[in-house]
């Protein structure tokens, strides 16, 4: 190899890359949606990658003609003295024909060197199209000029880092794949093809070429260590430990190289010495970015919270824009429950990688945990353009609920059970049905929401034939019942939905509501008892249990229980004393309040 091989090997450096962890999916979380009617109905949703041709011979050819001259033994001596003659020429021929081979061959050798002298300058002046161009034609005069074919290796070799770049990498592996062929031993074109392979995360054939490399100079410690980063990529950690002893005993021990005998240690989960190691390069360079990062995921791991945050914030101090510290420090906000601060958090990584799906659904989740609901909605739209799952789907659906776009919430949720026909899938569509049916009973669409009501029993009875101890299902099927007016369904349904979660108020208070439908005012009145002893400051289930005290004639209860309510919902207490005046009713077949129309008196004629 030429002193520019020797230069171009000095030069390799350690490219350092870095791939994400598989980033952890938001907590689910269930929620409760208390229908807000005056008698606190409720619901609940659960949450949940060629020939020649012959020809005669000349020998052949003339003895025919001959033989046509003539016979006899004359005819035969003549023959054969032309016969020796025509000998005599070709050997003399073939004689003279070496001679200028010979000749032009010394020729086309003097001037393939010739070419060669010339390219050999030319590379030295910088002109490496120049020199390409003389070494190829020195080659053509002589295909076994060894110092050209290698010096044309050394210009390819230059010419393809030239060219190497952001947009121009295939451009250069045309030319390192050349560089090779005429040279097996140009280490430089088969690390500089390692390296970009490595960028187009090609890793297979990145290990290949760096192996390649190195097997013809193994003293390149850099290289090393570089190697050993690629296996870290293949998962082959083992051989990433060898390359990396292999780089320190060369001498490189370097920020880089105690950076990534920190990342094999943490592939490993040896996190103890892969902290220390991290530690040992930000002795050499605190701001390093990746260190610091990986750090944190290290702290992370070992339940040391508040460092690995302060560790990812460091990370960002470095770099604002490095997205994987933001993200990461969202994904610890919100397990916190600060949701606040993980929404930043994910607006960060977006405000820098809008594209970044898995950010906007999770921003979306944490919009939904902020009651933000109509954010949560536009942020699952986009995330949905590329995630594709149940889990997304459903609480979209929700979302739209919570914003009261019933039929858009019905569309997703329906989604959601398509792609996961489960128990919860059929319980939240029912869940959806049911609100959609009580939105539309407030609207006065009373067919429409007896046809919404009756659709989400039918997937509601599905989900608790799936999963006859989902909770949520046996509530929202209860509600739904209570809605439809089939009162004993509902209590046996609520009674179930209360043994499974005891203590469960928004059950509770539907099972009071399905005893006042049945007009079992002494179940009703024990039941309210029930949501207030464990929620005295449920006004719903105060004002529930003030109107079945009066409808049992307990008067004087009611009156005690409404001034209670005056103090936590003077609007609802109002309501309530319009019905203890008589001014309003409770249907209890239909569970709800109607105003009393007085008898307008006849007027004499």
């Amino acid at each position: 190899m030429s002193y520019r091989s020797r230069f171009l090997r000095s030069s390799i450096v350690v490219v350092v890359l870095f791939s994400l962890m598989p980033q952890a999916a938001a907590v689910r979380a269930q929620d409760l949606v208390a229908t807000e009617s005056i008698t606190g109905g409720g619901s609940a949703f659960v949450f949940r990658n060629g020939s020649k041709k012959p020809q005669a011979s000349f020998g052949s050819a003339y003895a025919f003609l001959g033989e046509a001259a003539g016979g006899g033994a004359k005819a035969r001596r003549t023959n054969a003295q032309i016969a020796a003659a025509a000998k005599k020429r070709r050997a003399a021929l073939i004689a003279a024909r070496k001679k200028a081979a010979i000749a032009a061959a010394n020729k086309k050798i003097a001037l393939s060197n010739t070419l060669t002298a010339k390219a050999e300058a030319n590379l030295d002046n910088g002109e490496t199209d120049l020199a390409i161009t003389n070494y190829r034609a020195a080659l053509v005069q002589n295909p076994r000029n060894k110092r050209a074919s290698d010096g044309l290796s050394d210009a390819l070799t230059e010419k393809g880092i030239a060219v190497a770049g952001d947009t121009n990498n295939e451009a250069a592996i045309v030319y390192f794949d050349e560089a090779v062929k005429l040279d097996n031993k140009n280490d430089v074109a088969y690390a500089k093809l390692g390296a970009i392979y490595d960028g187009k995360k090609q890793t297979d054939k990145a290990i290949l070429n760096y192996e390649k490399a190195l097997a013809i100079d193994p003293t390149l410690a850099d290289l090393s260590a570089t190697l050993g980063l690629a296996y870290i990529d293949a998962g082959q950690i083992d051989k990433a430990d060898q390359c990396l002893a292999k780089a320190e005993a060369g001498g490189s021990d370097t920020a880089d190289t105690r950076y990534l005998r920190g990342l094999v240690l943490y592939k490993q989960n040896k996190n103890p010495e892969a902290l220390a190691a991290f530690d040992r390069v930000l002795e050499l360079d605190s701001r390093n970015l990746m260190a610091n990062y990986y750090r944190g995921q290290t702290l992370v791991r070992i339940g040391r919270n508040d460092a690995a945050v302060a560790a990812y914030k460091r990370s960002l101090e470095v770099d604002p824009k490095f997205t994987p510290a933001s993200f990461e420090l969202g994904v610890w906000y919100y397990n916190a429950g600060d949701y606040n601060n993980s929404a930043a958090s994910y607006e960060n990584v977006i405000r820098y990688e809008p594209s970044n799906a898995q950010a906007h659904a999770n921003l979306a989740s944490c919009y939904r945990q902020l009651g933000r609901y109509g954010d949560a909605n536009a942020e699952y739209k986009i995330a949905s353009e590329t995630i594709k799952t149940p889990e997304l789907y459903s609480e979209w659906g929700f979302c739209l609920g919570k914003t009261n776009e019933w039929d858009k919430s019905v569309a997703r949720l329906n989604t959601a059970r398509e792609m996961s026909p489960t128990a919860v899938d059929d319980s939240n569509l029912g869940w959806a049905y049911y609100n959609s049916g009580v939105a539309k009973r407030e609207a006065k669409d009373e067919a429409g929401a007896k046809a919404d009501l009756e659709l989400g029993r039918a997937f509601l009875q599905k989900a608790v034939e799936k999963d006859p101890k989902l909770d949520a299902a046996y509530l929202n099927l209860g509600s739904t019942n209570n809605g439809l007016g089939d009162y004993q369904a509902a209590v046996t349904a609520l009674n179930v939905a209360v043994s499974l979660r005891q203590n469960w108020v928004i059950a509770i208070n539907q099972l009071g509501l399905g005893y006042r439908g049945l007009n079992d005012l002494a179940n009703a009145v024990a039941t309210f008892k029930r949501v207030v002893d464990l929620d005295g400051s449920n006004s719903f289930g105060l004002f529930n249990l003030g109107e079945a005290y009066n409808a049992s004639g307990n008067k004087k209860e009611a009156k005690k229980i409404n001034d209670k309510l005056r103090k936590l919902n003077p609007a609802l207490a109002s309501k309530l004393d319009n019905v203890l005046s008589g001014k309003v009713v409770i249907d209890a077949a239909k569970q709800k309040i109607e105003n009393k129309i007085p008898k307008v008196p006849k007027i004499p004629f």
